[in-house]
């Protein structure tokens, strides 16, 4: 504490004189009494004559005027230390710096003072600007990846994600932190990925293949590359892209299918159709009435395989999105369209008012594909078909029912296996294969599961379109 009268103002002058940080020593009314070389300088003033009659609110800019007043009682009145405190003062020129402030209580010529230690931190406020600057335009640049960008440490542990990650999984942040690697996988795919983030770490990189489960339980199929990051030769980690190769994907076992599918049964069907037009041939004696029938029964069937495959085809080439869907309108446009053409058919339907899912344009032609399987497959006179909707706040359920004979598991298995697919075992046709892709590119999950008695039922998951759900 400076006092004067004790003989030791002198001494005390002589030593912050000669120290290189700014000290500034002021009244209970903030009037400067006394500061050193390196204040002057500070405010950029010629000589301490300049300084010494000034308020300090003079040099203070207006907005940190309170806090400078609370601490002036602090420190003269109540005589107690604060600080540092962060402030901005304005010099004679004009140029604004930044500064932290730390008080002390003092004596002068037998009244209370202020002492004030001033550190200028205008370079490295302005350092850690430009940092937070780069930082900032790192991470905004990695947000706009329709990618999974992640940073991996050398523990295997996630420190490091962009948005698409959360969009992509469904969870938020505070989740992700408490997450292992392995927990947005299949089971199936958890020792893949703990193998290629060991190879990664030993080796310096590593792609590889798994399906991701989200929060709601939707598979996506992604693919994840990633490379070693050094420095000063040490493994600091591993940093990588993930990319959802749905598409890819639906492509390849699209593609797989159709070489095991149309090498099968178009070469059935025409066997069918050279031998029976051979039948034909001889029909005179032969007397078989039902030969054209059976030709053109294969006629048909090649004609709808086609068909399908144009679907599924223009599917994948041409580029869509998903939008708001009124599942409620479509299921009651098909059961009319349906109870017409198949009047020997009983069709209910268990509906709300009106629910909206977000889905492909194509999910009309997906629930009428259901739909007419249901009919056009079951073996019983009066086939019989019912059809339910359910919706939540979280998922719409599509439930289409029917007491036809089981679909084969080979139809829809190897949507979820593609290694299931070779020359003798494989679906007999595109439909199904239509709506598992449709529903996949609406982000919702097919089921396929036996009745209680007879039949199937054929489940659709669909995500709602926010606030527009209805019971």
């Amino acid at each position: 504490m400076v006092d004067e009268e004790n003989g030791e103002a002198s001494n005390y002058r002589r030593l912050i004189s000669a120290s290189p940080a700014p000290i500034n020593l002021f009244d209970e009314s903030g009037t400067i009494i006394w500061g050193n070389d390196a204040v002057v300088e500070l405010l950029g003033l010629e000589s301490r004559e300049q300084l010494i009659g000034r308020s300090i609110f003079e040099f203070i800019i207006s907005d940190d005027h309170y806090t400078a007043k609370q601490e002036l009682v602090d420190v003269v009145e109540n005589e107690t230390s604060s600080g540092p405190t962060p402030m901005q003062l304005q010099r004679d020129d004009g140029e604004t710096r930044r500064i932290q402030v730390s008080t002390a209580p003092g004596r002068y010529r037998g009244r209370n003072i202020g002492q004030a230690v001033v550190v200028d931190v205008t370079e490295l406020q302005n350092t850690y600007e430009e940092l937070e600057k780069q930082r900032q335009f790192v991470d905004d640049a990695l947000n706009t990846l329709p990618d999974v960008f992640y940073y991996i440490t050398p523990g295997g542990e996630l420190n490091r994600w962009n948005d698409s990650l959360l969009e992509v999984s469904g969870y938020d942040e505070e989740e992700v932190r408490t997450m292992d690697i392995e927990d947005f996988f299949v089971e199936s795919h958890t020792d893949r990925i703990s193998d290629s983030i060991a190879t990664a770490l030993a080796e310096g990189g590593d792609s590889v293949e798994a399906t991701v489960v989200t929060k709601r339980g939707t598979e996506i199929p992604f693919e994840f590359r990633k490379r070693r990051l050094l420095e000063d030769g040490e493994v600091v980690g591993l940093v990588g892209i993930g990319r959802d190769i749905s598409e890819r994907k639906a492509r390849e076992q699209h593609l797989r299918a159709v070489d095991y599918l149309l090498k099968h049964n178009f070469r059935n069907q025409l066997n069918i159709i050279h031998g029976t037009v051979e039948m034909v041939n001889d029909s005179i004696s032969a007397q078989d009435p039902s030969a054209v029938g059976r030709i053109e029964t294969a006629i048909d069937r090649l004609l709808s395989i086609f068909d399908n495959h144009h679907l599924i085809v223009d599917q994948l080439t041409t580029p869509q999105s998903t939008e708001a869907v009124d599942v409620v309108a479509i299921l009651e446009s098909i059961v009319r369209e349906h109870s017409d053409a198949y009047p020997a058919a009983t069709i209910t339907s268990d509906l709300p008012e009106r629910v909206t899912v977000s889905a492909m344009p194509a999910l009309k032609l997906a629930l009428r594909e259901l739909v007419e399987n249901a009919i056009e497959h079951n073996d019983r006179r009066e086939p019989r078909v019912d059809i339910a909707v359910q919706a939540t706040e979280s998922r719409v359920t599509i439930q289409i029912s029917d007491d036809g004979p089981l679909i084969p598991e080979m139809e829809y298995r190897s949507f979820s296996n593609d290694r299931l697919v070779h020359s003798t075992y494989h679906s007999t046709g595109f439909g199904l294969w239509f709506v598992h892709l449709v529903v996949m590119q609406s982000g919702g999950l097919l089921h396929f599961d036996h009745g209680e008695t007879r039949g199937n039922v054929v489940t659709v998951e669909l995500p709602p379109q926010p606030t527009t759900w209805a019971n």
